[in-house]
């Protein structure tokens, strides 16, 4: 029986981490001078720095304030500290102010995130940024002619991107370059950074030792600009792993095990870190998997501890530099003895079986042993009808060299894949490496069709045509989500999640029921013969072919570049500042809608096909509300014009309203605002005239981004007071009472009868205050930048 078992509470662990050769255990302090040098964060910036000697010094103060051991993902958050003097500190309460060293953006989250910051006016971004053109190509035919095709369909958005990133100096990767996540591995991620990345899987970047965790571009255009990050202090859950991985065992299996222990909630609040002797038996890129599917179990982040594997890697992508200076600081690069974890697992890794995970749950954990039985039982489609391998979760030399080692053997015995067979290749460096040594070769001859270096169908941007909508199949991929409907937008596809090397090898027998360690196949003449457990390289022998050249890196001119966006687009849209607060009370509002029940950020703005508008506020906005119950009918997107009495959609209500100089406000139930954290949701209520969201409470993320945009979210002072409000009533909101701690009045006018007060709370402080008055964050940001 495995030994995996979960410790609540405070859970000591006094296990050494990594044993690795080359890391300094007998330093008790880290000299100044191993820390003078000027190592660059990449091979791609000139000017940004890995500062490990400041990262020391706010690790001391801090040391000296909490006096006890601290976790790997505590030393980094630590270190990354605004204020480490005054800083309240602790787990799972406190809201951290931290400097990240980084900010990334992907193409789709871009938009907004840059279109925002333009409006701060900032000659150049603050932090080092980069955005990645991965996610709108979509998987048709093949990689050459679909790059081809989204090129031509996201022309106007690629030039915006391309010329802003010059004109405020970003680097920017071309669409054919690659997922972000793989980009950020093989170019930026280093031991002890920090990262924030506009894409839930960000942590990716955790095989290197970085604490790289997803955001919305709020929170980007807030690094972006100099602001200081906001994080509630995450609770940390430790995974001691020990033994090692063989045969048919991947890194893959570690998080897809862990995932059925925690499930899809089990990590939120808490950051995952990995530590033991098991560690040293995995590769960067592996320890960069079970980091990057940790956003399935609502982790904050996910992280190793850095070490000659690390090491390796560094070298092999030519930043030896890198890991020569993290040797120097390596003591800060991993957990102290001692330190404490709010939840402890441990999983031996030479029990640990291959796992398959789903469908429809990436937490539903079935080890390869019992999953023919599992499918057979819950009558799922035992026909493999396409298998799927790649991705920013499986797509490193060392994924493509063990499967394409599967692949050949099935050819040697005469035989193909029976399911229709994908390869995603993470990036072009990978796609260009695996090309000059055979393995997309092998792909090939084996029936595979190698796609663009993109997100493609993970994300839903596939164009399948194999099967009819609605028609019930199963398919298994080595991507990291599996919800209903994800991959090809077909509610009846059975999607699993498994490795790169079990998908290889059940797209050969195309049979759910088929299990490679234990059962045969036929060959070409008809006899029995079992697959091989795969092999491959961690690293390339011959080292990384970078392939094609797809950096842009900002000029150092940049006079005369102008940012392109056409007044007539429809998916481009320059930002106009909103406008500053008049100084006075709000009075006769109307409530545009009270809404009724669960109101997530999906139901205030819809994500599916309203994504092509993620650059086009005034489009987007037609998407407000619509999902809101309204508590008039108990209908969505059916509201009252009090002007005209007739009924009709929320955004046609707000934007009549806001045409006839008329502000209003919105009464929220319960967790107002939960869900992603898209900046969209705050934005296009601002957008359309709104002054207050009133809601009994807020999920605290929404909440801030209403205050970044100049909003009043403002909660009942008590809840039952939302009952006393009708849908048809006008209010007054006394805006000069605003003041930090205090509460601020509501007046209701009711159709018919006398108006009362009710006290609204709000958790604004100084700096908010000065956001709301100014009309944004960004326009406070603007100000200062003038003065």
């Amino acid at each position: 029986m495995m030994a995996t078992r979960q410790l609540l509470g405070a859970a000591r662990s006094r296990a050494v981490g990594s044993a690795s050769l080359g890391l300094r255990r007998t330093m008790a302090t880290v000299s100044d001078s191993a820390l003078d040098k000027k190592v660059k964060q990449n091979n791609w910036e000139e000017g940004n720095f890995i500062n490990y000697k400041k990262m020391s010094e706010n690790l001391a103060i801090v040391r000296s304030r909490l006096n006890r051991p601290l976790a790997y993902a505590e030393k980094i958050l630590y270190s990354h500290l605004d204020d480490p003097h005054g800083q309240e500190i602790e787990r799972g309460v406190s809201y951290l102010r931290l400097r990240p060293d980084r900010v990334a953006c992907q193409d789709a989250t871009a938009q907004m995130a840059i279109l925002q910051f333009m409006s701060a006016g900032m000659p150049s971004v603050a932090n080092p940024t980069t955005v990645h053109c991965d996610h709108l190509i979509e998987a048709q035919q093949g990689g050459e002619k679909d790059l081809a095709r989204a090129v031509g369909i996201n022309k106007e958005v690629y030039d915006f991107l391309a010329s802003a990133c010059g004109m405020f100096s970003l680097g920017f990767w071309k669409p054919g370059s690659g997922i972000i996540h793989q980009i950020l591995l093989e170019n930026y991620a280093f031991p002890g950074g920090l990262l924030i990345g506009t894409d839930s899987h960000t942590p990716n970047a955790g095989g290197l030792g970085m604490a790289a965790i997803g955001v919305g571009g709020a929170d980007a255009v807030d690094v972006m600009a100099n602001l200081p990050w906001e994080l509630k202090a995450p609770k940390v859950i430790g995974v001691k792993l020990t033994g090692s991985l063989s045969g048919w065992t991947s890194p893959k299996d570690i998080i897809l095990k862990v995932a059925g222990i925690l499930t899809v909630k089990g990590g939120t609040g808490a950051i995952v870190e990995y530590f033991g002797p098991g560690v040293d038996s995995l590769s960067a890129t592996g320890m960069g998997t079970i980091c990057n599917m940790g956003a399935e179990i609502g982790a904050t982040t996910s992280l190793f501890p850095f070490n000659d594997r690390m090491y390796d890697y560094l070298k092999a992508t030519k930043r030896t530099e890198i890991g020569d200076f993290a040797r120097s600081y390596a003591k800060e690069l991993r957990q102290d003895d001692g330190a404490e974890y709010d939840q402890l697992i441990e999983i031996n890794l030479s029990e640990l079986e291959p796992h398959i995970n789903g469908p429809f749950t990436p937490d539903l954990a079935t080890p390869i042993s019992k999953f023919a039985e599992a499918a057979k039982a819950n009558n799922w489609p035992d026909e493999v009808k396409v298998g799927l391998i790649g991705s920013c979760t499986n797509s490193s030399y060392e994924d493509m060299s063990r499967a394409a080692s599967i692949a050949r053997d099935a050819l040697n015995h005469g035989i193909k894949s029976k399911a229709l067979f994908t390869v995603t290749p993470g990036s072009e460096q990978i796609r260009a490496t695996i090309a000059r040594d055979g393995q997309l070769q092998t792909f090939e001859e084996f029936g595979g069709v190698v796609l663009a270096n993109a997100c493609g169908p993970c994300i839903g941007q596939w164009d399948r045509q194999d099967v009819k909508k609605g028609e019930a199949n199963s398919i298994i991929s080595s991507y990291n989500r599996n919800f209903t409907g994800r991959n090809d937008g077909n509610p009846a596809t059975h999607s699993f999640v498994t490795s790169p090397d079990l998908v290889v090898a059940m797209s050969i027998a195309g049979s759910l029921s088929f299990n490679p360690l234990t059962d045969t196949l036929k060959d070409k003449d008809g006899k029995d013969f079992k697959l091989s457990p795969p092999t491959g390289n961690g690293l390339p022998e011959r080292g990384y072919d970078p392939g094609q050249d797809t950096y842009q890196a900002p000029p150092k001119d940049r006079a005369n570049v102008t940012v392109q966006v056409s007044p007539t687009s429809d998916r481009l849209q320059l930002l106009s500042p909103f406008n500053a607060w008049d100084g006075k009370d709000a009075t006769d509002m109307p409530i545009l809608i009270k809404a009724q029940g669960k109101t997530t950020t999906d139901h205030i703005s819809m994500a599916g096909p309203w994504l092509k508008y993620r650059g086009h506020l005034d489009n987007i906005s037609n998407n407000m509300l619509i999902g809101a119950i309204n508590a008039a009918n108990g209908e969505a997107n059916k509201i009252k014009n009090f002007t005209t009495g007739e009924w009709d959609a929320v955004p046609a209500v707000a934007r009549d309203y806001k045409a006839k100089g008329i502000r209003w406000v919105v009464i929220g139930d319960w967790n107002y605002g939960e869900g992603s954290s898209r900046e969209h949701a705050a934005l296009e209520p601002r957008h359309l005239g709104g002054l207050a969201i009133i809601t009994r409470s807020f999920a605290r993320i929404h909440e801030t981004n209403l205050k970044k945009q100049g909003m009043l979210p403002l909660t009942f002072s008590d809840p039952a007071d939302y009952d006393r409000i009708n849908p048809d009533d006008k209010v007054d909101i006394l805006c000069t009472e605003l003041a930090v701690g205090k509460p601020i009045t509501l007046r209701v006018k009711p159709a018919n009868g006398e108006a009362f007060e009710i006290p609204l709370s709000h958790t604004f402080n100084e700096a908010q205050i000065e956001w709301f008055k100014n009309g944004s964050a960004l326009n406070t940001m603007a100000k200062k930048t003038k003065n």
